[in-house]
């Protein structure tokens, strides 16, 4: 008597780490390709936002503080690293991927704001917490954002810029880094989905480069890729990470 067959697994994915919006169009019958990006174009990605900090520092240092050309500076110093950290992940899924809203999953639903919302809040009152903590351990501190503004006071046009930039823009190219193309590439090579998680929780926490804030960031990038793994795309962690800046970008428009 023969053994019994046993059928094989269903394939319910085109790749491991594939994207809610990649699965979506593979069952309609796209073909897709299992993109050619990974780990280390991540590493490419902080490379080029490392360099291209130091290209937008010249300006800065070379300028006097308190006028508008240093003002000016400052903002272009916030905006111009943005080329190698959201600037990257663009190229590489374009040309060795589905493109980015396939391989990142940036695909916009109601379901997906909403639940962006909700983990953004948790991310708000987690960092409340960890904040009154850290205070009351290491006494009064400050985020490099916060310092930014404070040099942008007199400046109204440029804060408001700033404030757009906290509030819209580094959610966007954060998220397309870290939860993009980082987790997606951890996924893509068997890591677990919590293990990835963590991984780009902390990677995200430190490159912030502010040690005292570490553990803040480290929950927040916890919550953040726990929006990205619940809904399967890089979008609910964009719209979390937006939830959770707005604060800030209010308190730079109206408070500081």
């Amino acid at each position: 008597m023969s053994p019994p067959v046993v059928a094989p697994a269903p394939v319910l994915a085109p790749y491991p780490g594939a994207s809610d919006a990649a699965i979506a169009a593979w069952w309609q019958g796209v073909r897709l390709k299992r993109p050619g990006w990974g780990v280390p174009d991540f590493f490419i990605a902080v490379a080029a936002w490392l360099i291209f900090s130091v290209i937008s520092g010249i300006p800065i240092l070379m300028t006097q503080e308190g006028t508008a050309i240093y003002a000016w500076a400052l903002l272009v110093g916030v905006v111009l690293p943005w080329l190698g950290m959201g600037g990257w992940p663009w190229l590489i899924s374009r040309l060795r991927g589905n493109g980015m809203r396939l391989d990142f999953g940036l695909r916009v639903t109601w379901a997906d704001v909403g639940w962006g919302v909700l983990f953004g809040v948790g991310a708000l009152i987690a960092a409340s917490i960890i904040a009154a903590v850290l205070t009351a351990l290491f006494g009064e501190f400050d985020s490099s954002a916060g310092e930014v503004a404070r040099d942008l006071d007199d400046f109204p046009i440029a804060r408001l810029l700033f404030a757009l930039a906290v509030g819209f823009g580094a959610p966007i190219v954060e998220e397309l880094c870290y939860r993009g193309l980082l987790m997606t590439s951890l996924l893509k090579r068997g890591m677990s989905r919590w293990l990835s998680v963590v991984v780009s929780a902390a990677l995200f926490a430190a490159m912030h480069l502010e040690p005292v804030r570490f553990a803040l960031l480290f929950a927040i990038g916890l919550i953040l890729g726990w929006a990205r793994v619940h809904r399967n795309n890089t979008t609910t962690s964009i719209v979390a990470h937006m939830t959770n800046n707005m604060p800030g970008a209010i308190g730079i428009l109206f408070l500081l």
